[in-house]
């Protein structure tokens, strides 16, 4: 998180503002015609996790390298559409200054570049994940943040474009990843060794999930870079580069809540695919209660404080970045309840109704923002409209889960429900009078996160765990501590 905070404000100083805004606006569009692959990489997960499950390594391997053919396609489809139809609306309609369209055009072919290679790692970063190594993905993830820290810094003494540089020093800094990936797989799990395979029970089942999975990740898609581009269509690439910033520190805080998830994530579609309903469900409520926490322990003090760390961490601050991290932090705690949600009823493989209504919900983001825009709103409305669909799709996947796992109003109202806004409510005295009562500054600051944090982890044990939940941590923490003391 704080080698991830450092280099974007590296990036923003090396770019500027608005080769910063161009940046982020250009990646928004290859992620638009990515969505394929944001479906296919739920349905290998999914399919691999199962098989891993029962503990049938043929199978394993049948599906690792059917998935790997379907990703070739993939990578085909988004290259032919990227350097038609993206290229023109790169070109012809977004909002970019005549003098930047070189450097957008070579952006925009070192991302499509970056985007090609992560659609053929997708089945080797899935196989790591269902195998549960995620000292690997740590280590590789820890080594990534570095590279990326270090090419920013070399990048600041470069004397010309410096977008053009970036992207493509980007592309090679995500191949060489890939390459560690692709090599610890084929040489640790002996079930991913490729061989040229055609099953047709498995593609029909595999491209019957994606199908429906794909419905829901157009309609996200949508809605998230869909506000990207309303943004830039009503505010322009300095605009873009506010939304930029507050994405860079909300995503940087979420890597905690992500790490923590993607541990838990096997486990969930372990159990459902053993179809043990009851543990399913208890694992869903705590890992959904366990991932707030964990995110509104570092956002609590980054809310309040926002104002004075963006001016201590960026040379430049683009305008109303404080207010879109704000909204968007809060967005990003209503996804965290809804993200075991997702994995739990991906896991069961009926997705067909739950992609259809769900996804047919945010679809109605856009347009609504759009409106709103037009009927003269300030240019943070597509966030606040975003941050609200994401709330009721949580409703609905709730009702979902209740139908198919068994969850029960009252399990999750108690489990989750309660307790989260019992420590939101009260954790948010004592931090918020002295972010009040106290001049904005370094003592502010300070005594704000230690406040906020002592707050939220005291109220997390005492209101927001269960008492097994607490004994467990006594359990596992005391001989830490003993060992720790035993070592001095």
């Amino acid at each position: 998180m704080l080698i991830s905070l450092y280099t974007s404000r590296k990036i923003l100083e090396a770019l500027g503002v608005e080769d910063y805004g161009i940046l982020n606006v250009v990646g928004g569009v290859i992620s638009m015609l990515t969505f394929l692959n944001g479906s296919m990489s739920v349905a290998t997960q999914r399919f691999l996790t199962v098989e891993l499950g029962r503990k049938d390594y043929g199978g394993y391997n049948r599906i690792f390298n059917m998935a790997m053919l379907i990703h070739v396609a993939l990578a085909a489809f988004i290259l032919i559409g990227a350097e038609t139809v993206g290229m023109w609306f790169v070109n012809a309609h977004l909002n970019i200054p005549a003098e930047r369209m070189y450097a957008a055009n070579c952006i925009y072919q070192a991302t499509v570049l970056s985007a090609l290679l992560g659609v053929l790692q997708t089945p080797y970063h899935a196989s790591i994940v269902s195998h549960e190594r995620m000292h690997v993905y740590a280590y590789a993830g820890l080594s990534e943040s570095f590279g990326k820290l270090f090419l920013v810094l070399a990048l600041l003494m470069y004397p010309y474009d410096r977008l053009v540089v970036w992207g493509f020093a980007m592309f090679v800094l995500q191949f060489t990843a890939a390459m560690v990936y692709r090599i610890y797989c084929i040489r640790q799990f002996r079930e991913c060794k490729l061989r040229l395979v055609w099953n047709k029970k498995i593609f029909y089942s595999m491209a019957g999930f994606t199908g429906w999975n794909m419905f829901g990740t157009i309609a996200w898609l949508l809605k998230d870079q869909g506000t990207n581009i309303l943004i830039n269509l009503f505010g322009g690439p300095v605009v873009n580069a506010a939304r930029g910033v507050s994405c860079q520190v909300t995503g940087a805080i979420q890597n905690l809540t992500n790490g923590f998830q993607s541990a838990v994530n096997p486990q969930l579609t372990k159990k459902c695919a053993a179809e043990n309903r009851d543990a399913t469900c208890r694992l869903l409520c705590k890992s959904s209660k366990i991932s707030y926490f964990l995110l509104f322990l570092v956002a609590l003090p980054v809310m309040l404080e926002i104002d004075f760390v963006l001016d201590l961490w960026l040379v430049e601050v683009p305008p109303m970045s404080s207010l879109f991290t704000r909204i968007i932090i809060i967005e990003a705690l209503f996804s965290t309840l809804g993200s075991p949600m997702i994995t739990a009823l991906m896991a069961t493989g009926k997705i067909k109704w739950y992609q259809i209504i769900v996804g047919s919900l945010l679809l109605f983001d856009i347009p609504v923002a759009y409106l709103l825009l037009k009927c003269g709103y300030p240019i943070a409305i597509p966030l606040v409209v975003s941050a609200t669909f994401i709330l009721l799709g949580n409703a609905v996947r709730f009702r979902f889960c209740r139908k198919q796992l068994g969850l029960s109003g009252k399990q999750y109202s108690w489990n989750v429900l309660f307790p989260i806004v019992a420590v939101t409510a009260l954790s948010l005295i004592c931090p918020l009078g002295i972010h009040v009562s106290m001049p904005e500054g370094w003592s502010r600051l300070l005594l704000t996160t230690l406040v906020s944090c002592l707050t939220v982890s005291v109220l997390t044990y005492t209101i927001g765990l269960s008492a097994s939940e607490r004994t467990f941590i006594v359990s596992w923490v005391k001989p830490k501590i003993k060992q720790f003391i035993h070592a001095k």
